[in-house]
């Protein structure tokens, strides 16, 4: 049986049933949802179809072996977007600009109390041994070798290692993308800080 080529012109989805419209020209073919195969219903009107036409026992056409043709091009799904980091403003914040208010706001306690030098001993040296620990784990990171616990560097930045650290992740272009540690890191910053402040404030009230 020789097949024919149309396309659908009307369909009814509640009742399962529509008609094609042949290339070749003559009535429209009758088109059961049955018809079509299992996997492949596309009953979009102006799909096009290849058929075999067949007839029924009340003398009219109607499409046998329907094969769905120049299938619409599926739309491709858009790409996920990056998913934004809860930290994202820490993130961005602009590291040296930090150190810099430190120091302001070092010498303005300095200002209003005796400020000891050990304080540039404990900064300096903590300072230092975040840089070499940050240096490291960097180059344990490359060679895949021993890593320095992130939780050693916090410690360490905590207790006035942070600058050292700043500098380090920007020197070595070390944590600087992981949100957990981003965020824990300016918390230990921010502490540091307090502590600074109340411990040399205070003291003089």
């Amino acid at each position: 049986m020789m097949r024919r080529e149309g396309r659908l012109v009307e369909w009814h989805a509640d009742r399962g049933f529509g008609f094609i419209a042949p290339d070749d020209g003559g009535p429209n073919v009758f088109l059961h949802i049955r018809a079509l195969p299992k996997r492949d219903k596309r009953l979009d009107i102006g799909q096009a179809y290849s058929f075999e036409a067949v007839i029924s026992p009340d003398g009219k056409e109607r499409a046998s072996n329907v094969v769905p043709l120049d299938v619409p091009v599926t739309p491709q799904p858009e790409p996920d977007r990056p998913r934004r980091s809860r930290w994202r403003l820490l993130e961005h914040l602009p590291p040296f600009l930090v150190i810099v208010a430190f120091a302001g706001i070092f010498f303005s306690v300095s200002q209003v109390t005796n400020v000891s030098s050990n304080w540039y001993i404990i900064y300096g040296e903590a300072s230092f041994a975040c840089l070499v620990g940050y240096w490291i784990d960097k180059n344990a990171a490359i060679k895949n070798n021993w890593r320095v616990s992130e939780t050693i560097l916090l410690l360490i930045g905590l207790v006035g290692g942070w600058p050292g650290a700043i500098v380090a992740q920007e020197l070595f272009r070390h944590k600087t993308r992981k949100g957990t540690f981003r965020y824990l890191f300016w918390m230990t910053v921010a502490i540091n800080m307090a502590a600074f402040v109340q411990i040399n404030v205070f003291k003089s009230l």
